[in-house]
């Protein structure tokens, strides 16, 4: 029986060990605050496309790779409507964080989007080129760069939005959150859709 008993114990610490392990590994989460609802483009239609034009899709820059570390590139993306009300959608990669974001956002302006292109109906491609969290000195870094392409009728109308955000770190990863939160908010609510389609 000892022999027995001496294998259960180093299989019940293996498992407790790698428990903890998985448990303790880095994550981010990314808070994005919608804006109000609005009907503005009620009943209008747009085909939207993301495009991940980043040449690193590393989303963890040098300086925050020690805190990082094994950090699995996913992201816990997280909706708020307000202070009370938080929900989380989902565990995902960059790529699938950005286009579920924007799909919000476009939708929360009234727009149906299409699933694919259609003849006589807007385009919108987003393309990112930056999205990183960096540590630099005792200061949480995020850096956020994208491009849109809007074309309507045949005309094509580019801008490029870039955000960038700083805290002071405090606690290990809240001040983290916060940064890539406040500067992916801020980036994403700056497409401003309504003007793209004429309206003020």
């Amino acid at each position: 029986m000892r022999p027995f008993l001496s294998f259960g114990r180093f299989v019940f610490s293996l498992s407790l060990g790698l428990f903890v392990a998985c448990a303790t590994l880095p994550s981010m989460n990314v808070t994005y605050k919608t804006m109000p609802k609005s009907n503005i483009l009620e009943g209008r239609e747009i085909y939207f496309r993301f495009i991940d034009k980043r040449s690193d899709k590393d989303i963890i820059g040098q300086g925050a790779k020690e805190i990082y570390k094994h950090f699995s590139g996913n992201i816990s993306f997280i909706v708020s409507k307000g202070k009370k009300d938080e929900s989380l959608v989902g565990v995902y990669e960059a790529e699938s964080l950005f286009k579920n974001a924007l799909a919000i956002y476009l939708e929360n302006m009234g727009l149906r989007l299409l699933p694919e292109p259609k003849p006589g109906i807007p385009e919108l491609a987003i393309k990112l080129h930056d999205f990183v969290l960096d540590l630099s000195g005792r200061r949480w870094v995020a850096r956020i760069v994208y491009e849109a392409e809007f074309i309507q009728d045949g005309s094509v109308l580019i801008r490029k939005f870039r955000g960038e955000g700083e805290k002071y770190r405090v606690s290990r990863l809240t001040q983290a959150d916060q940064v890539i939160s406040e500067t992916f908010t801020d980036i994403v609510n700056q497409l401003d859709v309504k003007r793209m389609f004429g309206k003020k």
